[in-house]
C-alpha cells in the first residue's frame, strides 16, 4: 500500500507553523507498513487544494489530508474534496454531523455560532468521519481510485481519527523498521562509516538523516526476508561502527539514554548552566521518571549566583572570566557538592549574538563533567545562532556525562565542534 500526505494552511506555506501532523502520520504510516511516496503542502486555495487532491490521488492508494475544516472562509477543504471528486453538485448538510456539534458546544456551556453550521457540510458522495475532541467532522471520500481522508488541523483531533478510521484501512502487518540515533559527528563522517551498508539494492535499506545535530540511521526491511533476528543484527552493527557516538534506538534520547546510564548505577545528576540558561535541565526533565536520577540544577546566568550559589571564587571570575575553563570546573564542582550528587556537568559560554571577543568568539562553550574519580573540561566551538549554539551545548553536555559513566576509556574522544585551548 502507498500513501500521500497533504498538509493544508496558509500557516504552514507561510513558516508561521511547523508541520508536525505530516511527520506524525508519516510515522504512524511506516509503523504499520506503509510506504509515504509523497508530502505535499498548500496554502488556502481552492484550486491548488483540488489539484493537489486529483494529483496524489493518481499515484498513492490512501490520501490522509489535514487542515481547513473549520469554519471560516478561508477553510476550503471540503470544496476542494467536492472538486477533485469532479461533482458538480453542491454541498450537502450532514444532519448527524450538526447534531454532534450542536451537542458538542452545549456541553461546553456554549450557543453554536451560525459560522459554525459550515463544519457539517459535505460532498453528497462523502462520508462524514466522528470528531471525539473538537468541532470538525473529519471525511471520506474516494477520488480516482484512492481513499481520500480528511482530518483536522489540531493533533489531537487528528491523531485520534486517525485511529479510529484510517488505522483500520492499513495492513496488518508491519514494516520491520528500526532506528540507530548517535551524537557527537557529523551525518557525513557516520554514514562513512557504514559503507556498502548504505547501498540501495540492500534488504534492509539503511538511511541517514540529521535533526537537532542528532544523526539516526534509519533501517527499514523491504520484504520478508528482514526478519526480526536479522534486523536486531544490523542495528547492533551499526551500533558497533557509530561507537562511542551511538546512543540509542528507537525514541531513545539523549536524556533518556544519560538517565538510563544513571538508573542502572543507582546514581544521581545535578546541572550548573549558565549560556543554556536551564535548557539541559529542560531535556532532562522532559523524560517521565528523571526525578529518580536528576536531582535539580542552578542555572547560573549572573557572575553573582555563580558565586553564591555555585562557590566560584570571585578572583578566578575576576582573572579568567565567566567563559573559561577555570569557572566551568568550578560550577561543576560547586553544584555537585551543594547537591549531594555523584554526577554534574556545568556550561559557560558565549551565546551571541553580541559579547565574543577575538579569544573568545560566539560560540565558544566550555563543558565540565564531575564525578567519581573524573573531571574533564572541554572548549567547544558552535557554528549557527544562539537558539542552535544553546541546543549543541545542552546536548554535548549530556552526551558527555553519558560517555563517562558507561565507556570511560572514550570519555575524551573529540567531537566535532571541539575547539581545543590555544597555549
Amino acid at each position: 500500500m502507498k500513501a500521500a500526505i497533504l498538509s493544508i494552511g496558509d500557516e504552514i506555506t507561510l513558516g508561521q507553523t511547523q508541520d508536525t501532523n505530516a511527520r506524525w502520520l508519516a510515522d504512524q504510516l511506516a509503523a504499520r507498513g506503509v510506504a509515504c511516496v509523497e508530502f505535499r503542502v498548500v496554502p488556502d486555495d481552492l484550486a491548488l487544494q483540488a489539484s493537489a487532491l486529483v494529483q496524489l490521488s493518481a499515484h498513492a492508494d490512501v490520501v490522509l489530508v489535514t487542515g481547513g475544516l473549520g469554519p471560516t472562509d478561508d477553510d476550503l477543504t471540503r470544496e476542494a474534496l467536492r472538486l477533485a471528486m469532479g461533482d458538480a453538485a453542491p454541498l450537502v448538510l450532514d444532519q448527524p454531523s450538526l447534531d454532534s456539534l450542536d451537542r458538542w458546544f452545549r456541553d461546553q456551556g456554549r450557543v453554536m455560532a451560525a459560522i459554525n453550521r459550515r463544519q457539517a457540510m459535505r460532498p453528497r458522495n462523502a462520508t462524514a468521519l466522528a470528531n471525539d475532541y473538537g468541532t470538525a467532522p473529519g471525511l471520506r471520500a474516494k477520488v480516482r481510485n484512492a481513499t481520500v481522508i480528511c482530518m483536522p488541523g489540531p493533533p489531537r483531533e487528528m491523531q485520534s481519527m486517525f485511529e479510529r478510521f484510517v488505522h483500520p484501512l492499513l495492513p496488518t502487518l508491519p514494516m520491520a523498521t528500526g532506528f540507530v540515533h548517535a551524537f557527537g559527528q557529523g551525518e557525513s563522517f557516520l554514514a562513512e562509516r557504514l559503507g556498502e551498508r548504505m547501498r540501495r539494492d540492500r534488504n534492509p535499506l539503511v538511511g541517514t538523516t540529521a535533526s537537532g545535530s542528532v544523526v539516526s540511521a534509519r533501517v527499514r526491511g523491504v520484504d520478508s526476508a528482514a526478519t526480526p533476528a536479522a534486523m536486531q543484527q544490523e542495528l547492533a552493527e551499526i551500533e558497533a561502527l557509530w561507537k562511542p557516538f551511538a546512543f540509542g534506538r528507537g525514541t531513545t534520547t539523549l536524556a533518556g539514554a544519560l538517565g538510563e546510564a544513571l538508573r542502572a548505577g543507582k546514581q544521581t545528576l545535578a546541572l550548573a548552566e549558565s549560556c543554556t540558561g536551564g535548557l539541559a535541565g529542560s531535556l532532562v526533565t522532559a523524560e517521565t521518571g528523571s526525578s529518580e536520577w536528576f536531582l535539580g540544577g542552578v542555572m547560573c546566568y549572573a557572575n553573582q549566583v555563580k558565586r553564591e550559589q555555585c562557590g566560584v571564587a570571585e578572583n578566578i571570575l575576576a582573572t579568567h572570566g565567566a567563559v573559561s575553563a577555570q569557572v566551568a570546573c568550578e560550577l561543576a564542582r560547586g553544584v555537585r557538592e551543594r547537591l549531594h550528587t555523584d554526577w554534574s556537568a556545568s556550561i559557560t559560554g558565549v551565546a551571541g549574538p553580541t559579547g565574543g571577543s577575538e579569544l573568545k568568539p560566539v560560540g565558544t562553550v566550555y563543558i565540565t563533567v564531575s564525578g567519581p574519580n573524573f573531571e574533564s573540561v572541554r572548549r567547544f566551538r558552535y557554528p549557527g545562532e544562539r537558539a542552535s549554539i544553546r541546543d549543541r551545548a545542552a546536548k554535548t553536555a549530556l552526551a558527555l556525562v553519558r560517555l563517562a559513566i558507561v565507556d570511560p576509556a572514550n570519555a575524551g574522544i573529540p567531537f566535532i565542534w571541539e575547539w581545543p585551548e590555544v597555549g
